[in-house]
């Protein structure tokens, strides 16, 4: 799976302090898994890279649920921030996966 990200998510992504990525639960994420890989890309510069493995997933409701399981330096924004990328109806149609992660490869070379 590759993805992208802005710069200021990206480099928490890179330092380590970001440790959870947050998705809606959709079809799209139906096939995703624990040891899965993501490359997240910078969101200005796509060929500037960091390659992550998915160690756990969990299932959330909704945001609160989410903030209740991690703290928001570990999903890398406040409730308000997140609440801002998914709307309230595609919540609480899907909820939201809470993928940790684990960094591989800070970048390519």
């Amino acid at each position: 799976m590759d993805i992208k990200l802005d710069d200021v998510l990206f480099e928490k992504i890179s330092s380590g302090s970001k440790t959870v990525e947050v998705f809606l639960n959709d079809g799209q994420m139906k096939h995703f898994g624990v040891g899965d890989t993501i490359a997240i890309h910078r969101g200005s510069n796509d060929e500037d890279m960091v390659l992550v493995s998915a160690w756990s997933i969990k299932k959330c409701r909704n945001l609160a649920e989410l903030y209740q399981k991690y703290s928001p330096a570990a999903v890398g924004m406040e409730q308000a921030e997140l609440a801002q990328l998914y709307s309230a109806e595609d919540i609480k149609k899907h909820g939201l996966l809470a993928i940790k992660i684990k960094l591989l490869k800070p970048n390519f070379e």
